[in-house]
């Protein structure tokens, strides 16, 4: 029963049976899913090909089968298929949203910022915390791709923190009424930075700034296109960045460093010739090599221990009667606490109230067309 009789919810009640008794795999995932936040410090840093590669070794460790892993990208730029969506229904992980709730398609900008999408950013996020909550039931892991740099979107009030912190795994905060608060715990932040290692770190701390200024943890980084040999080979970068990291922000960590693929190299004009079943075999095996680089590079063990860590000490610290208004060392501004919102207001920020609309809503056939017909190259 869920119920008592004056219609009051009935905490669970387990089930006295010997099945009960007995330690089973599937019982580890009741625990909540563990979200990692994949961001870059600009498009075509090979965010979503570290997503893939996140997928494919964590199945190789044998620690996860696919129905325990989940992929979604939150909020894109771009439509088209990518090799993440196919890679996922080449392993059987069948939880994967490539194009999420918010999409920048041409000419959204414009009109949503004149009330014209009948949409606010708040309307937007739910939709993303909506969306990544349904992703997340019954899963271990749950990649979230990010979508160009930190700030992208931050003109709907969408950018790439805004969509962290509104896909984050909902807690109870107590409170001095009987009603028990629910937040959320900001999905921790996993960037792909550049090869090199002046403008590899500068980078990094660039863009791990914007999301800790926003309270959204950053675990560290994974460095992608490593060159093979020189002065600025994967090895000598790999010494000089872990010794940053090792001075100066020890709290953070680069959880590996992939070499460039001499195979990979222009694969994608290579194969442009053949027919479109053979590019998507090519394509699967490119995404295997690439798998199998990843792994042999990456830590991906630490980067989900990490992950864990970070959401349970930030809601430890939010929960903790001492540290209310700490997060992480940080003092939480009152209106990203939460203690200054009145009449039910929503935790997402709004950027133009329903009542900023003009009393209707353009569809997105019309706004696209509007858009076309003005020249618009995008969003």
């Amino acid at each position: 029963r869920l119920f008592d009789t004056k219609g009051n919810i009935l905490p669970p009640q387990p089930k006295q049976s010997k099945a009960n008794t007995i330690v089973s795999k599937r019982q580890v995932k009741t625990e909540p899913a563990i979200r990692i936040f994949v961001a870059g410090d600009k498009s075509q840093v090979g965010k979503s090909s570290i997503c893939m590669g996140l997928l494919g070794a964590l199945l190789k460790t044998g620690k996860y089968a696919p129905s325990d892993l989940a992929y979604i990208k939150p909020a894109t730029q771009c439509e088209a298929v990518q090799l993440v969506e196919e890679f996922c229904k080449h392993k059987g992980i069948t939880s994967c949203v490539p194009i999420g709730p918010i999409v920048y398609y041409k000419g959204f900008t414009r009109s949503f910022l004149k009330g014209e999408t009948g949409e606010t950013s708040e309307d937007l996020l739910q939709k993303a915390s909506e969306a990544v909550d349904t992703l997340a039931m019954g899963k271990k892991v749950v990649i979230i791709d990010g979508v160009g740099y930190p700030a992208v979107g931050s003109i709907t009030g969408t950018d790439n923190a805004s969509v962290a912190k509104a896909s984050g795994r909902l807690f109870p905060v107590p409170g001095s009424t009987t009603a028990t608060k629910m937040e959320r715990a900001p999905v921790p932040i996993l960037l792909v930075g550049k090869s090199g290692v002046g403008d590899a770190i500068d980078s990094f701390n660039i863009n791990a700034t914007y999301f800790s200024h926003r309270n959204v943890p950053v675990l560290g980084a994974i460095f992608n296109k490593m060159n093979l040999e020189g002065f600025y080979s994967l090895a000598n970068c790999k010494e000089a960045i872990d010794m940053y990291f090792h001075k100066n922000q020890p709290e953070k960590q680069a959880f590996g460093y992939i070499p460039q693929i001499p195979a990979l190299i222009n694969a994608r004009e290579s194969v442009a010739k053949l027919s479109q079943e053979d590019q998507l075999k090519e394509a699967i095996n490119s995404a295997d090599l690439f798998v199998e680089t990843f792994a042999k590079h990456v830590n991906v063990d630490a980067i989900v221990d990490a992950a864990r860590k970070a959401t349970l000490s930030y809601i430890q610290s939010t929960t903790s009667p001492q540290n209310r208004e700490l997060v992480s060392g940080t003092k939480r501004p009152a209106e990203e606490s939460g203690l200054t919102r009145t009449n039910s207001q929503s935790k997402h920020p709004r950027l133009a109230s329903k009542s900023a609309s003009p009393g209707f809503a353009l569809s997105r056939e019309q706004i696209e067309a509007m858009a076309a017909a003005s020249g618009a190259a995008g969003g």
